[in-house]
């Protein structure tokens, strides 16, 4: 899995870096539900041509909330679009890849591990004006976990190592997007 995130990744980077850039066209926008859990987060994203785009969205949590409960983590999930009309108007299908570490409570015990998984996801845009989107998109994966849950959210003590795969949903946003 680490595999494959790292080659979106790459595929990515190389597209940013490619010198058709006058024919690109990028955007940069923020998940909206994600901020409200105090997620820092940003996707950049361009076209490949006029159905295709590439996605590299962000989330940090670093902050730990009162009585110790915590949604720590920092999540990579690069991906691709297919725009049923043109890329970044109306519908679209995408698929990614996720990786993340992460950190959190849920109700008396604390969880700490990783995660590597692929999903697929479905989506609208909706244009507010030449430069402003509003997206929504959900979508479910198949996720790797790695992690170590504890009986409590402050002590040591540990209920078990876990490694398993997991259906989950990987994507759910309402994004408000800048485009350039």
């Amino acid at each position: 899995m680490k595999k494959i995130i790292l080659t979106y990744a790459l595929m990515i980077v190389l597209c940013l870096c490619a010198s058709r850039a006058q024919a690109q066209f990028y955007s940069v926008g923020t998940n909206v539900p994600a901020l409200g859990t105090a997620t820092i987060n940003a996707e950049i994203s361009m076209t490949l041509d006029r159905k295709w785009s590439l996605h590299l969205p962000v989330y940090y949590n670093p902050f730990v909330f009162g009585n110790n409960k915590k949604l720590q983590n920092f999540t990579l999930a690069p991906g691709v679009r297919y725009w049923l009309l043109e890329s970044y108007v109306h519908a679209f299908i995408g698929t990614n890849a996720i990786g993340s570490k992460y950190h959190f409570t849920w109700k008396d015990s604390r969880y700490q591990g990783q995660a590597y998984g692929l999903g697929i996801s479905v989506g609208y845009a909706w244009l507010l004006s030449p430069r402003w989107n509003i997206e929504l998109e959900a979508g479910i994966g198949l996720v790797w976990a790695d992690y170590t849950k504890y009986d409590c959210e402050e002590c040591e003590k540990k209920q078990g190592d876990y490694t398993r795969w997991e259906p989950a949903p990987n994507k759910l946003g309402v994004s408000l997007v800048y485009l350039f």
